[in-house]
C-alpha cells in the first residue's frame, strides 16, 4: 500500500487517534518532551532551526527559530522536582533574559511547556508581557503554550501525511470491501454543498422504499445523499474504466445478498453496506457519512440493491420476490 493510499484509507476517527498520540507524547518528561516539540515545529515551519549549544554560550536560551528568525521558541519539559512551580518560573525568566540578550531578530517569543502553570509562572509571563508592550523599547508578542494549545495551534493543523510521519500506524479501514470507491468518497467529501439538478439514475418507483420497509431515518439519509447523484454520474463518466460502474454494481448486489442473509432488518442491511463503502466509524465524519449515503442511495436507485416492488405495488409486508431487478 502506498502512502497516498494509506492516507485515503484512514477512518473518520483518525484525528482523535492522533490527538491521543499527541497527549501521550506530552506526558513525557524533560528532554523527551522537548525533542517531541522540536520534531513538531520542524514540520510546522519550513525554515525551523534549533541551534546546537556552543561552548560557554550554550544555546542562548533558544530551542528554535522560525519565520526568518522572527519567532523564537523556548521549551521546557516538566521534571519531577520538589519546587516545580518555582523552577518553571525561573526557567521562563532565564530563557527570556538570555534570548533577548543574545537574539535581536525576533518579535514573537513563545514558551512551550507541558508543566502545569501555577500562579508564579503566570505572574512571570504577564510581567514580561507588560514590560514589552506596544509602547516599550522592544515590543514583543509573548505567549505561553501548553500541551492542548500546542495541538490546537500547531499539531492539529498539520496535513494527514505529516501527522502520519510523526505518529506512524494510524488505524485504517483496510477491510473495506469496496476500497476502489474510496476516491469517489473523497471527491464527494470535498465537494461544496450546492444542490445539483439532473443525473442519469433511473427513476425509482415511489413505492420501492415503502415496499422494502426502509425506516424514516434511512429515507432521510437517502434523500440527503441523492443531492450528490449528478457528481457520481460525472465521476463514472470520467472514469478511464468504462466497465467500472457495472462491476461495482454487481459487487453491491453481492454485498446486499450477503447482508440480507445475516439480517432481515433493512436498517441493519444498510449499515453493513455503508461500512463496506466507507469503513467503521464513518458517521464520526459528517461529510464522509453523507458521501456514503450518496453512493449507497445511488445504487439503490439504480436497482442494484433491495427488491423492486412487483407490478401493482404490493403493500409492505406482502409476498416479495427473492429475485433482484436487473
Amino acid at each position: 500500500m502506498t502512502t497516498t493510499e494509506a492516507m485515503v484509507l484512514l477512518t473518520p476517527n483518525w484525528r482523535d487517534w492522533y490527538h491521543f498520540r499527541h497527549q501521550q507524547a506530552c506526558f513525557q518528561s524533560g528532554t523527551a518532551f522537548e525533542t517531541y516539540v522540536s520534531s513538531v515545529l520542524a514540520r510546522f515551519h519550513d525554515d525551523f532551526l534549533n541551534p546546537a549549544p556552543s561552548g560557554s554560550l550554550g544555546d542562548g536560551g533558544c530551542d528554535g527559530l522560525a519565520e526568518s528568525g522572527t519567532i523564537f521558541y523556548a521549551c521546557y519539559g516538566q521534571r519531577p522536582k520538589r519546587n516545580a512551580e518555582r523552577e518553571l518560573a525561573n526557567k521562563i525568566d532565564s530563557d527570556f533574559e538570555r534570548g533577548t540578550d543574545q537574539w535581536d531578530t525576533f518579535h514573537t517569543w513563545k514558551f512551550i511547556t507541558n508543566a502545569p502553570m501555577g500562579p508564579e509562572a503566570l505572574r512571570c509571563i504577564t510581567k514580561l508581557q507588560q514590560a514589552h508592550g506596544p509602547s516599550s523599547e522592544r515590543p514583543l508578542t509573548i505567549r505561553a503554550v501548553n500541551s492542548e494549545r500546542l495541538w490546537t495551534d500547531v499539531v492539529g493543523t498539520l496535513d494527514v501525511e505529516v501527522l502520519d510521519s510523526l505518529f506512524p500506524g494510524a488505524p485504517g479501514i483496510e477491510n473495506v470491501e469496496l476500497a476502489d470507491l474510496l476516491p469517489l468518497l473523497e471527491s464527494l467529501g470535498t465537494a461544496d454543498s450546492t444542490t445539483e439538478i439532473g443525473g442519469s439514475v433511473l427513476p425509482v418507483p415511489p413505492t420501492k422504499m415503502e415496499f422494502n420497509e426502509l425506516p424514516e431515518a434511512s429515507r432521510l439519509e437517502f434523500n440527503s445523499g441523492r443531492l450528490l447523484a449528478p457528481r457520481i454520474d460525472r465521476w463514472y463518466a470520467d472514469s478511464s474504466d468504462p466497465g467500472l460502474y457495472d462491476a461495482q454494481g454487481e459487487r453491491f448486489r453481492s454485498l446486499y445478498r450477503d447482508a440480507r442473509a445475516v439480517t432481515g432488518e433493512p436498517a441493519e442491511i444498510l449499515e453493513r453496506l455503508y461500512v463496506s463503502v466507507a469503513g467503521a466509524n464513518f458517521r464520526m465524519d459528517g461529510k464522509r457519512a453523507n458521501a456514503a449515503f450518496a453512493v449507497v442511495s445511488y445504487f439503490f436507485d439504480s436497482c442494484h440493491i433491495f427488491e423492486m416492488p412487483p407490478p401493482g405495488g404490493t403493500a409492505p409486508g406482502g409476498e416479495t420476490s427473492d429475485a433482484l431487478a436487473n
